[in-house]
Order: structure tokens, then C-alpha cells, then sequence
């Protein structure tokens, strides 16, 4: 006879973290194990932080960079150039441009990138609330940081294509080989869009 050593508990907290996108059963099951791993305290400390994030953090209701106030640090900062509008795909790419402390203007969270397959749609994502933003503020360039990846650059050309006819400059960030990496292990979508932003020596 063949026993269910397996506690039902645990069945359920693996099947419900397979469920988020990027995990499935195996790196779920890595999860749970690393926190069984860890001393109580800390296990629980780990626990009770990812609760506030859940009670805490929401979108900002401009930009929908995530945040724990209102209006998020950029969005209400005086100092930032009100005129420019960077649009990523999620939070932490914005967070990530805003670490290199080169780009000083606003941000636009849309929540994720277009992908036919998966279902995603323009209209889940948010794109009209860009437009909007545009209308009502004195935007003179938007920069289309969406990944670099063939979802990324569909989204990408799909707001372009809705923004081409307005009175505004639209950018695109340049990427291809990062620094350091050799032709031979690169990709040909890689390798075709760093000659596509070659620049003069």
C-alpha cells in the first residue's frame, strides 16, 4: 500500500506559488524548502515582510510605479523634467534606470508587455492611461524602454504607432551587445539589433 507521506499543507503551498508566472511545480517546491531551511524567526520575518508588501504597496495612481504613498517619489518630486516620460514594462525596470541616476524625468509602469500567446492585449495593459497623461501634460518626448525581447519591441511599435502622429519626440533605448560579451555567444536577434544602433567610433 502506497502512503500519502506528502502533508496536505504542503501540497497546497507548492501548487499555489506554481501558479505565479516563472514558477512551476520544481522551483516552487525550491521555495518552500529554502524556507523550511531557514531559522523560524527569520523564516516568519521574511513572511511578515511580504504581508506589507501586500497591504502596503499598490500603484501610484499617475505613473503605476509601485509605492507605499499616493503619489510615488517621482511623480511628486519638484525637480524632475516633466516634459519627458520613460515607459517601461514593470516597476523594477523603471527602479533599475532610476539607479544609474542618468535619466531625470517621469516614468510610466505598463504592468507588462504585449504577448498574443499568453493572452496579454492592449487593453490590460496601461496604455490608455499614457495617453491620457500625454494629453493633459506638457510631454515633449516619451522613451520606450519596454525589453528587449520580441514581446518588448511588439509593444514597443505598438505604442510608437499610436503616438507617431503627435506633436512629440518618441525614442527608443538602444541595446545590443552588452559590455563584455563575445560575438560568437551572442543571438542573432542581438547581434542584429547592435548593428541596427551601431554608432560612429
Amino acid at each position: 500500500m502506497k502512503l500519502d507521506i506528502i502533508p496536505k499543507i504542503l501540497e497546497e503551498a507548492v501548487e499555489n506559488i506554481s501558479q505565479f508566472p516563472g514558477y512551476g511545480e520544481k522551483s516552487a517546491k525550491h521555495f518552500i524548502l529554502n524556507l523550511l531551511h531557514m531559522p523560524r524567526g527569520e523564516a516568519f520575518s521574511v513572511l511578515k515582510n511580504l504581508y506589507d508588501v501586500l497591504d502596503k504597496i499598490h500603484p501610484c495612481k499617475e505613473c503605476g510605479l509601485y509605492t507605499d504613498k499616493e503619489l510615488c517619489d517621482v511623480c511628486s518630486a519638484e525637480d524632475r523634467d516633466k516634459e519627458t516620460i520613460c515607459v517601461v514594462e514593470e516597476s523594477f525596470d523603471a527602479y533599475a534606470i532610476e539607479n544609474t541616476g542618468k535619466y531625470k524625468g517621469l516614468y510610466h509602469v505598463l504592468g507588462g508587455r504585449l504577448s498574443p500567446l499568453e493572452g496579454i492585449t492592449p487593453d490590460q495593459l496601461n496604455i490608455d492611461s499614457l495617453l491620457q497623461r500625454i494629453e493633459k501634460q506638457p510631454v515633449k518626448e516619451v522613451i520606450l524602454a519596454t525589453n528587449p525581447t520580441v514581446e518588448g519591441e511588439a509593444t514597443a511599435t505598438y505604442i510608437y504607432n499610436l503616438l507617431k502622429d503627435k506633436n512629440i519626440t518618441v525614442s527608443r533605448i538602444a541595446y545590443g551587445l552588452p559590455f563584455g560579451a563575445t560575438l560568437e555567444n551572442a543571438d542573432d536577434f542581438t547581434i542584429a539589433k547592435a548593428l541596427e544602433h551601431k554608432t560612429k567610433f
